[in-house]
């Protein structure tokens, strides 16, 4: 399957495919017909107001949500349950709080998976110096525990983790909702320059317009449980495709419909 998608290159090979999807939790609708293809090898952005059904659709990716209706793929194969193990294990998944294990160390935290799949010592230990290099995190912090890290610090260790076992697809859930202002900017430039050096998928969530023009190649805006506009920043910016997509915009400090 390839995607042909607004502001990017086309006939992109998918990597995530939600085909009429549906979620609902008791009689609330979460997802309402969902149809989205996430290109393979770039930065998609879920964006919208709470309760638009970002994190459902992110989650729906790998496993820890079941669609009501409709169909999710990864990499062309349908998600069940007998495949859900391998899936996860090509998949890195960073949530806003990092999901550090408190009585871990951060390398032990970062490394937990690969040493439970039987890694040697010498392969783990060489990954390990290279995702700390990566996220620019200093390796003296490795021993540490979560509570003696900064906030920045941790999500760095909780990408880390989600990088161990050189996952296809990278799934981040607001992971720097909770930083301060600067720490939030620096994190998201080291962000950008690692998703272009390692040229894989992601599917990020934001509520932060700016944040996500700034790392990714498409936007899809979501709207109660559908996809209301997708296309790069400029595209909702320049050309919104109704008075919602203009107010969101227009709501955002610091953006407006003029920002190329």
């Amino acid at each position: 399957m390839t995607a042909s998608v607004g502001g990017v290159d086309a006939l992109v090979p998918a990597a995530l495919e939600f085909r009429g999807v549906v979620k609902r939790f008791g009689s609330a609708i979460a997802l309402d017909g969902v149809d989205l293809l996430v290109p393979q090898g770039r930065v998609t952005a879920l964006i919208g107001p709470s309760g638009c059904g970002k994190p459902t659709l992110l989650r729906l990716c790998n496993g820890l949500l079941v669609p009501d209706g409709g169909s999710v793929r990864v990499e062309g194969a349908p998600l069940a349950a007998d495949s859900l193990l391998g899936v996860r294990h090509r998949m890195g998944y960073v949530i806003q709080d990092g999901g550090l294990f408190p009585h871990l160390s951060a390398a032990d935290n970062v490394t937990l998976l690969a040493r439970h799949l039987g890694w040697s010592e010498d392969r783990t230990a060489a990954r390990l110096a290279a995702l700390a290099e990566l996220v620019h995190l200093d390796s003296a912090l490795l021993e540490r525990f979560p509570r003696e890290l900064s906030g920045g610090q941790a999500q760095r260790v909780a990408l880390m983790r989600a990088l161990m076992l050189e996952p296809a697809v990278l799934l981040l859930d607001e992971p720097m909702a909770a930083l301060d202002p600067m720490i939030r900017s620096r994190l998201q430039d080291d962000l950008k320059l690692i998703f272009e050096q390692l040229e894989m998928t992601v599917l990020l969530v934001s509520h932060d317009l700016a944040e996500a023009a700034h790392l990714a190649d498409e936007l899809v805006l979501l709207r109660d449980g559908g996809i209301v506009q997708k296309g790069t920043a400029s595209d909702l910016m320049r050309r919104p495709a109704n008075e919602f997509v203009a107010a969101f915009v227009r709501a955002q400090r610091g953006v407006s419909l003029e920002t190329p």
